[in-house]
């Protein structure tokens, strides 16, 4: 098979089916993140994580695949990485994204199918499109922390709701299997744009919340030039952007020297109860440059209400931390 790019196209994008491609000449990734239990053991909590990235840097542009999955009761963290440049099975066409034998996922009308293989562990799941996509910022159109500089844009849509069931197996270092039957939640991210990647001014703090009432908020946030943009999805599936919140971080923590905060007290005037707390459930993790982490959701009467997947990029709390070549490194 092979590769399919179309041109980017900002105001003027096509429909969400359209623009599954890989776009020339800017950046873009495919992105899920989720949870899930083990049906035998519903109290077992896993979150986890599939990355294609197509950076455009310096004229270098290869496919960056990154599978994660992580223990939330015993903080075990497994990760894995491929940087390739070319391959005849690593390919990303109309409808799906397969990464040689590790990873592929396909779009179909009512669902997507993910599937990964790794030496630590391996995906076969299904997530359903039961709420549809959802576009964000203007028509689509995010602002990267810059307004006043038009280049500093991406498209991006979301599929913020989708059941997910299907089989994981989790291979232990004395050569066992653990096979688990699980069901979730998925939240699927396609985004690309011309923003440039390695400026601190365009890295964000990204909160993916994820109520329990099947509404949903997306917060995309840059400190260095503190701008916000955001998303409400309610059950119904109307959408209203989100740009008057704040929040304040309870502490940072350093990775590698290079800071990132933890646990945020969230107000949204008007958005649901307005005010909460995003508590980590885990300490997190760097993933290639990026921090992240499973937070809950609480309200303001002390109930886990939701949630959250939350992304940190270097330069959002440093702002002398380019993330530039390091982004080649094989893990």
């Amino acid at each position: 098979m092979k590769s399919v790019r179309i041109p980017y196209r900002q105001e003027n994008h096509g429909d969400f089916d359209a623009e599954w491609p890989a776009h020339s000449k800017v950046s873009g990734w495919w992105y899920i993140t989720g949870y899930f239990n083990d049906i035998r053991e519903p109290e077992r909590l896993y979150s986890y994580q599939f990355t294609v990235i197509k950076p455009w840097l310096y004229g270098i542009s290869p496919y960056i695949l990154q599978l994660a999955m992580t223990d939330i009761q015993t903080e075990k963290h497994y990760f894995q990485q491929r940087v390739t440049f070319w391959n005849k099975d690593l390919y990303v066409n109309g409808d799906t994204v397969n990464y040689m034998s590790l990873a592929r996922l396909e779009r179909h009308r009512a669902e997507m199918r993910l599937s990964a293989k790794t030496d630590l562990f391996e995906f076969d799941l299904t997530l359903e499109k039961v709420k549809g996509a959802f576009w964000h910022g203007d028509n689509g159109v995010l602002v990267m922390g810059a307004p006043d500089k038009p280049i500093e844009r991406t498209v991006y849509y979301s599929y913020t709701n989708m059941p997910t069931s299907g089989e994981v197996v989790i291979h232990t270092p004395d050569g066992e299997n653990k096979r688990m039957q699980v069901t979730g939640k998925s939240w699927f991210d396609r985004q690309w744009g011309p923003y440039h990647l390695i400026d601190p001014y365009t890295h964000w703090e990204w909160f993916s919340i994820r109520f329990f009432d099947d509404e949903e908020v997306m917060l995309f946030a840059f400190p260095q030039c503190s701008y916000y943009d955001g998303t409400y999805i309610d059950k119904d599936g109307k959408r209203e952007l989100v740009r008057n919140y704040n929040y304040t971080s309870h502490r940072f923590v350093d990775v590698n020297g290079v800071s990132f905060s933890h646990g945020w007290d969230l107000v949204m005037p008007g958005v649901k109860e307005e005010k909460y707390e995003l508590r980590p459930l885990i300490e997190g993790q760097v993933n290639l440059a990026y921090f992240e982490l499973l937070a809950e959701v609480i309200n303001p009467r002390g109930e886990r209400v939701g949630l959250c997947v939350v992304e940190l990029l270097p330069g959002a709390r440093n702002p002398n931390k380019k993330m530039g070549l390091d982004l080649f490194k094989k893990v």
